[in-house]
């Protein structure tokens, strides 16, 4: 079976490692006395297998009510569910707010997206359904439109493994291990977690991540 490039060409480690070699240039370039700090820190953080965490989990059944709203046309609360979480290692904190921290999330985004669609066609491909969150409106990518939305930092998401804060102006999710220096997006699926076409995906999905390639 042919795959789209997402999963099998150039991949969000090559193009993380590549912005983080700016953003460290950046901030160091006024201090040459940092230039080993500099080269530690790279090579510390763009370790293949370091940037991208995908799991999948079969959805809780107290959750399925929930997700029936942000899946209408899917009878999500009488059938097999699945919540692959798709995390990305971010160079900056993405709970602060700056121009870098938004070009990145960006990045971050388009990267998911692309993935995700390319996951989902290939699920779908094989008779399961199967569609994921846009991260920029909270709702259904390939769905019907609802007014249901379900966020990085919604509650919901402590199910999953993460954590979130609420700090009271806002509410931040927070990684086991990267902290708040994380992407978090998700796909959904009535897909039997033994089927063949997901454990290819995940098989696939690791094999990228810890080669970085």
């Amino acid at each position: 079976t042919k795959h789209c490039d997402v999963l099998t060409g150039e991949t969000n480690y090559d193009r993380q490692v590549a912005i983080l070699d700016q953003e460290l240039r950046r901030d160091f370039e006024d201090t040459e006395s940092l230039e080993e700090l500099y080269e530690e820190e790279l090579k510390a953080r763009s370790k293949p297998g370091e940037m991208l965490e995908v799991k999948l989990q079969e959805c809780p059944e107290l959750l399925k009510k929930d997700f029936a709203t942000l899946f209408p046309a899917v009878n999500v609360a009488k059938s097999n569910l699945s919540v692959l979480t798709f995390t990305q290692k971010a160079i900056h904190d993405m709970s602060s707010r700056s121009e870098d921290t938004e070009e990145e999330r960006e990045k971050l985004t388009e990267y998911f997206v692309e993935t995700a669609k390319e996951i989902c066609r290939r699920i779908r491909s094989q008779g399961h359904w199967a569609d994921f969150v846009d991260p920029t409106s909270g709702r259904p990518y390939l769905g019907d439109y609802t007014p249901a939305t379900f966020f990085e930092t919604d509650c919901r998401y402590r199910q999953f493994g993460f954590t979130i804060e609420d700090l009271g102006c806002c509410k931040v999710l927070r990684h086991h291990k990267w902290g708040t220096h994380c992407f978090v997006g998700s796909i959904f699926t009535n897909a039997p977690l033994e089927s063949d076409v997901v454990a290819e995906i995940l098989a696939e999905m690791d094999l990228l991540n810890h080669n970085g390639a």
